[in-house]
């Protein structure tokens, strides 16, 4: 007999180590209000998970005060050199990115000061930079004012095509040096395009209730030695960027006031005069999400700060998501590595889409819909999965257009992990475990095939993209589970994350660990699941 969602949680994560939806929910798989401003906590953690209750719920009241083969396509101008010269700027390792942001929330636009100091920490020097600059895709949403050096010298020789900004260095740039780039420009914010059968629908816009600025600066994307920039073409159905670790200090300033205005951002906020600062290190991404129509509920999960960012008709699937969120955390947290920011943000998505950034994911606001009260459901394994994107793209990158099963399968399978541990003795209405239903429900429905190691460019429509990647691929991890055993399984995924920690991770490396961890012998079980 099925518990309740209340008896059935204890707050304590046991380590023991409709089947239609609507189509296009089946097919996808920020924020204060003045003076709601919270003092970033400790970094540190040690998984000590809150009870569910009692939750905060901040109703916001205040109005703000303003003031085929198409695979990597690195630029052929982009080139290195062995030399050995003056470095530009000596700066610190790693890269940091300044964002001074106005906003108009009611206009829909940013004006944007930035400052990029860039560290190379490659081996070999290079003679020229790439940007890319997502927001210049679309027509009319990207106006670059300027672009200069550290000195205010303006930048003459550069290249601006599509959504890659294409600048030679004055001066060959070597290991372990850096240069600084101020770059000036507005944002024409586009309105999120409506549910489609032929694009993914894309995070990066507004609607009626929110407005969400993700993938809107400009950045200097992995350098590979030998290989080059890893700038890929864009895909319809999105996932083709690949991101470094940087640190991030962001200024929101408003144009204007906003009644009851709540910003959900990938770090606490702290408020200096009429804008709210973040500042946000190690981190691949900086998202935030705006509206006068958020509910805020918080938990915590010994330092971290977990927030729950609803729709005011979503406040029990949204608290419902905060502790999926933070039972996700903790878990994760133990069986890999203890995740390393001092918060983590689940905003409902005003869009039939899920989608990760460091400290902040969009869950679709059709799973919200969907919630019936139980754990058994869209919206609480895709919040784990989105979570679980904290470590697999956050803590580990991946080349996500060339290698997205080392994201997207992980991710998948630690949904499994997910119910295994969190709801091991919840049984659904048949009496069948949720780990059984998951794997009926998630998985076994649409009898996934496919190769789990072939690029985003290999696919045309989602679904097959989907099978192969998601779901197929977390079946070779269950199998690969099932073959080493659960202690060098998960001996395995620590080691891996650790190390690969803020690096960009490949298969070779996947593998070449595994091998450390296990004599058995997997070669049947990579020609049964990858085409290499």
């Amino acid at each position: 007999m099925g518990l309740s969602p209340g008896s059935q949680h204890t707050g304590k994560v046991c380590l023991k180590v409709s089947v239609f939806l609507v189509c296009l929910l089946v097919l996808t798989s920020c924020a204060l209000t003045n003076p709601m401003i919270q003092e970033p906590p400790v970094a540190s953690f040690e998984p000590q998970h809150t009870p569910r209750l009692p939750v905060s719920i901040s109703e916001p009241t205040q109005s703000v005060t303003p003031e085929s083969d198409n695979l990597k396509t690195p630029s052929p101008k982009v080139t290195s050199v062995e030399a050995t010269v003056i470095p530009t700027e000596m700066v610190i390792k790693t890269t940091q990115y300044d964002l001074d942001a106005v906003f108009d929330y009611y206009q829909h636009s940013l004006s944007v000061t930035e400052t990029i100091r860039y560290v190379n920490t490659n081996p070999e020097a290079l003679i020229d930079l790439i940007l890319v600059v997502e927001p210049n895709r679309r027509p009319g949403a990207f106006r670059l004012d300027s672009l200069t050096w550290a000195a205010g010298e303006p930048i003459k020789d550069y290249e601006f095509e599509g959504d890659q900004l294409h600048i030679p260095l004055p001066q060959p740039l070597i290991s372990d040096s850096g240069v600084k780039i101020v770059i000036r420009y507005a944002l024409e914010i586009p309105e999120i395009a409506p549910p489609s059968t032929t694009y993914r629908p894309i995070p990066y816009g507004y609607s009626e209730r929110q407005t969400n600025i993700v993938d809107w600066y400009p950045y200097i994307p992995p350098y590979r030695s030998g290989e080059g920039w890893l700038v890929h073409q864009n895909w319809w159905f999105g996932e083709h960027q690949v991101f470094d670790k940087a640190d991030f200090n962001v200024r929101l300033t408003l144009v204007e006031p906003v009644q009851d205005l709540v910003v959900a951002a990938s770090a606490p906020a702290e408020q200096e005069g009429d804008s709210y600062v973040y500042h946000l290190k190690a981190a691949r991404s900086f998202a935030l999400s705006a509206s006068n129509q958020y509910i805020v509920q918080t938990t915590s999960v010994g330092d971290v700060i977990v927030y729950s960012y609803s729709f005011s008709f979503s406040e029990t699937a949204g608290e419902e998501a905060l502790h999926n969120t933070a039972d996700a955390l903790e878990l994760f947290s133990q069986l890999i590595m203890p995740y390393p920011h001092s918060s983590l943000s689940v905003v409902e998505a005003d869009f039939l889409e899920s989608m990760e950034y460091d400290g902040l994911y969009f869950l679709s606001h059709g799973f919200y819909n969907l919630y019936e009260g139980t754990p058994q459901g869209y919206l609480t394994f895709i919040a784990a999965h989105e979570t679980a994107h904290q470590w697999w793209y956050g803590l580990v990158g991946n080349d996500q257009a060339l290698e997205p099963w080392l994201d997207e399968a992980m991710c998948t399978y630690l949904e499994h992990i997910f119910y295994e541990n969190v709801y091991a003795d919840y049984l659904t209405g048949s009496d069948q475990s949720l780990v059984d239903w998951w794997w009926e429900y998630r998985v076994n429905f649409f009898e996934p095939d496919g190769w789990v190691d072939r690029s985003i460019y290999d696919y045309d429509e989602f679904r097959p993209y989907r099978d192969a990647v998601y779901l197929n691929g977390a079946k070779f991890l269950h199998d690969l589970r099932n073959l080493v055993g659960d202690e060098a399984f998960f001996s395995f995924l620590r080691d891996y994350a650790i190390q690969n920690k803020n690096r960009i991770a490949t298969a070779t490396d996947f593998f070449g660990i595994l091998q450390e961890h296990t004599d058995e012998d997997i070669d049947g079980l990579i020609n049964d699941y990858f085409r290499r």
